[in-house]
C-alpha cells in the first residue's frame, strides 16, 4: 500500500504525463479542426437524427422536447437564440427529400469518420476497415444512439412526471431537482464511454474508459458552467457582433468541447500506457 506522499507524486506524474501527451498529439489544432467540421455537419447531423427518430411513433412527438433538451443541458449560452435558428436549419435540410437527406446523411458519417481518424490518431493506431464497413458501422452507430439517446429523455420525463414525484413535497421535490440534474450527466457519460472505448481500431479496457469518461463528463460540466458564466460576465462578443453573436460563442463551444473530449481520449490512453512508460524511463 503507497503512503500518502507517494500516490500524491505518483498522480502528478500522471497528470504531466496527460499533458504531455496531449501536447505532443496536438490536440489543441485536432480540436480546431474538428470544430470547423462539426460547425459544418451539425445541422446534417441533428436532421439525420431528427429523421430516424420520426419514424418511430414513440419518439416522433418528443423532437421538440429533444431539442430544448440539448440546448439546455450541453449548450452552456444563448440557448433559445440558437435553437430557434438550428431548428429552422434542420427542417430546411429535412425537408429536401430523398437525395437530400442521402446527402445529409454522408455529411454525417464523413463527421463521424474525422472523429474516428482523430481518436486512432491519440491512440497510434490506423483505421483497419474499409470506407464501406466504416460506414456501416457508422450507421448503426448513429441510429442506435439516436434511439438511446431519445429513450433515455423518454424514461427521465416519465420518472419526473409520477404522480409521487410530481406532486411530492419538499424531499421528493430535492429527490426530482437532482434526477434532473443527474440525467445530462449520466447521458454524457454513456456517450463518452462509448465514443472511448468503440470508436478507436483497437482494444480499449472498459475501467480506463469508464474514467475518462466520467472524468470528461464532469469537467464538460464544469466548462459549460464556467463559459456560461464568462459570456453574461463578459458580453464582449454581443458588443462586437450584435445579433450575430450566437454564431463565435456556439463556434467557441464546440472548439472547448472537443478539448475536453480529446483530453477524455488522452487520459483513457495514458491509463494503459503509464506504468509502461514510467518503468520504461526508470531503466533507461
Amino acid at each position: 500500500m503507497k503512503n500518502s506522499p507517494d500516490r500524491t507524486r505518483a498522480a502528478f506524474l500522471f497528470l504531466r504525463y496527460v499533458a504531455s501527451r496531449f501536447i505532443e498529439d496536438n490536440c489543441a489544432r485536432t480540436a480546431a479542426a474538428l470544430s470547423y467540421t462539426t460547425l459544418l455537419s451539425l445541422v446534417p447531423l441533428l436532421a439525420v437524427v431528427f429523421s430516424i427518430l420520426a419514424f418511430f411513433p414513440l419518439f416522433a412527438s418528443l423532437i421538440d422536447d429533444i431539442q430544448r433538451y440539448i440546448f439546455s443541458n450541453f449548450v452552456p449560452a444563448s440557448s433559445e437564440q440558437l435553437q430557434r435558428h438550428f431548428q429552422q436549419f434542420v427542417e430546411t435540410a429535412a425537408s429536401s427529400g430523398g437525395i437530400g437527406l442521402l446527402f445529409l446523411m454522408l455529411t454525417a458519417l464523413m463527421l463521424m469518420n474525422t472523429i474516428n481518424v482523430a481518436l486512432n490518431d491519440i491512440w497510434q493506431v490506423k483505421p483497419r476497415r474499409n470506407l464501406f464497413l466504416a460506414l456501416l458501422l457508422y450507421g448503426v452507430v448513429l441510429l442506435f444512439g439516436s434511439i438511446l439517446f431519445a429513450a433515455s429523455i423518454l424514461l427521465t420525463s416519465y420518472i419526473v412526471s409520477l404522480p409521487f414525484i410530481a406532486e411530492g413535497g419538499e424531499a421528493v421535490t430535492g429527490i426530482r431537482n437532482l434526477l434532473l440534474t443527474i440525467a445530462p450527466i449520466a447521458v454524457t457519460v454513456v456517450a463518452l464511454l462509448l465514443f472511448y472505448v468503440v470508436v478507436p481500431n483497437c482494444k480499449v479496457p472498459w475501467g480506463a474508459g469508464t474514467v475518462a469518461a466520467v472524468t470528461a463528463a464532469l469537467l464538460f460540466e464544469l466548462a459549460k458552467k464556467g463559459f456560461a458564466w464568462y459570456v453574461l460576465a463578459f458580453p464582449t462578443y454581443t458588443v462586437i457582433y450584435g445579433a450575430l453573436a450566437a454564431i463565435p460563442v456556439f463556434l467557441v463551444w464546440i472548439y472547448l468541447s472537443w478539448l475536453v473530449l480529446l483530453l477524455g481520449a488522452e487520459i483513457a490512453r495514458c491509463l494503459t500506457t503509464f506504468e509502461y512508460e514510467q518503468q520504461k524511463g526508470d531503466t533507461e
